[in-house]
């Protein structure tokens, strides 16, 4: 705990919380670094990502600087939201774009997003069951979570390109989302003991025209891990059949396909029937 004051403190899990979210939501501040210069417009969707994302680093890096945040190498003055620590923990405003305030609004919100997607999944009954796993779709759609759009296939136009993020789009976020879906049928006694199958989480990425595929193992014990072996499988499967396959993250168990991704979910239950 960060004690300020007498009136608040701030937690270890608080921080990591707003940081993540500034890792993997797009703020104005991110999105506005991301399109600095001249060779801006010239860039095609997934140069665009890569920048995206470097500047979203900078933003959460910036707000872990308890004394001020610097964007783009300028200092921000100390009247600005987020970037004093000790604004924050005694009540500060959370509806900035930049700084750990931003960070503590857009984790809330990406809690919010988890849990009603989390419920709009079951109500809907849109996880389906096959023999060796589970799975289930995210779709952007025009109202979706952080301005996210739904692409119809073919090159996405200039007027819907800065509306093209999906908050599960990102490793993090669809594993927050995983682990609130296994403890919610943990806990109702549904997925438990021969009835417990790993999940496969598959979200719609606009900006790049692809999906983002994630794995999990169903643990038993809510808290407790199990070794994931949806790497392998997902490389054996990628390998069997023609299409675009990036192996980029920190986790094996994270892959990008852009082709026909439910041929690539047919295969991987193929590839894992036949081991």
């Amino acid at each position: 705990m960060r004690v300020s004051g007498y009136k608040s403190l701030l937690s270890a899990s608080d921080m990591s919380l707003a940081v993540t979210a500034l890792l993997e939501c797009d703020t104005n501040q991110s999105q506005n670094i991301a399109g600095e210069g001249s060779e801006g417009g010239d860039l095609d969707e997934e140069e665009q990502e890569e920048r995206s994302l470097t500047s979203s680093f900078n933003v959460a890096y910036d707000a872990l600087n308890s004394n001020g945040s610097s964007i783009g190498g300028a200092v921000l003055g100390g009247s600005s939201e987020g970037s004093d620590l000790s604004m924050i923990v005694n009540g500060g405003d959370v509806t900035g774009n930049t700084g750990l305030g931003a960070g503590v609004r857009l984790a809330i919100a990406v809690q919010k997003a988890i849990i009603t997607t989390a419920v709009s999944l079951v109500e809907r009954k849109a996880i389906t069951r096959l023999s060796h796993f589970r799975y289930a779709y995210l779709h952007a759609t025009s109202h979706g979570s952080n301005g996210s759009t739904r692409f119809k296939g073919g090159k996405s136009h200039d007027a819907t390109k800065q509306n093209t993020h999906h908050i599960f789009s990102k490793p993090l976020a669809l594993t927050k989302l995983a682990h609130y879906l296994m403890d919610m049928h943990r806990s109702n006694n549904k997925w438990t003991g021969t009835r417990s199958k790993p999940l496969i989480l598959l979200a719609e990425k606009p900006q790049t025209q692809s999906y983002l595929v994630v794995g999990f193992e169903c643990a038993d014990i809510k808290g407790s891990e199990k070794h994931n072996s949806f790497g392998e499988k997902f490389e054996l499967a990628a390998n069997s059949m023609e299409g675009e396959f990036k192996f980029d993250s920190f986790d094996s168990n994270v892959v990008e396909v852009k082709g026909d991704v439910g041929r690539f979910i047919e295969q991987l239950h193929y590839m894992i029937d036949s081991v």
